[in-house]
């Protein structure tokens, strides 16, 4: 009995800790132009001509297919203004633009019906390192690195019918940096962390500052009164 006890227990210790690393992310996207930046171990592209190549899904000369089954990921290609693929050179993965006030869409893109709760919108990898920018997400100044979104109800199927998409839109407004991240989950446990690995990710990178490579205090100078 008491082997068998331990053995349910274990379970549902492993259980738990199965639901605390489920926090599902969301797509988040600007609703303006960007590109799309891969990893060439998850997706490869295509153009004209190949066996694989969807005119449909042609975003400046290319199709971006996913590596092992060279299927399109559709979630992807639900930022508007998508207008093309880099490969990553640095392991920022995900949607890189040039604005610091700009429409952010949370996407609740899934297979299948559901409701994303506790949408906890975060911003992170602020460049250079070190810096720490303003941000306001409609119009109220963000505490710390995160913005409480509320929760998503997606149950509108996409055009091809084989998916659902819902999105809410938020405001943002920044400075003070070159540029910073943006990602989005579901806490469902309502702990404020999501454990497991990346999400979606978009970079909005300021065009005003002309380099990556600027130091902080040049960077801060541009913006002092």
């Amino acid at each position: 009995m008491k082997r068998s006890y331990w053995f349910l227990a274990a379970l549902f210790v492993l259980s738990l800790t199965s639901t605390a690393i489920a926090d599902p992310c969301l797509v988040v996207y600007p609703t303006g132009p960007c590109m799309y930046h891969y990893d060439i171990t998850e997706y490869y592209t295509v153009g004209p001509g190949d066996m694989y190549y969807d005119a449909e899904y042609d975003r400046g000369g290319y199709v971006l297919l996913e590596v092992g089954t060279n299927e399109i990921d559709h979630s992807i290609y639900q930022a508007p203004g998508l207008m093309g693929f880099v490969v990553s050179t640095d392991g920022n993965d995900g949607y890189v633009f040039l604005d610091t006030e700009f429409d952010l869409v949370l996407d609740g893109f899934s297979n299948t019906p559901m409701t994303y709760v506790n949408i906890i919108v975060v911003f992170d990898k602020f460049v250079p390192e070190g810096c720490v920018p303003d941000i306001m997400v409609n119009g109220m100044p963000v505490t710390g690195n995160m913005y409480s979104a509320g929760d998503l109800v997606v149950t509108t199927p996409t055009p091809d019918g084989n998916n659902y998409s819902d999105t809410m839109t938020l405001y943002v407004q920044w400075h003070g940096c070159y540029g910073l991240h943006i990602w989005a989950f579901a806490d469902e446990n309502y702990n404020g962390i999501r454990d497991g690995g990346e999400c979606f990710t978009a970079f909005s990178h300021d065009s005003t500052i002309p380099t990556e490579n600027s130091t902080w205090g040049s960077i801060k100078s541009m913006f002092e009164e």
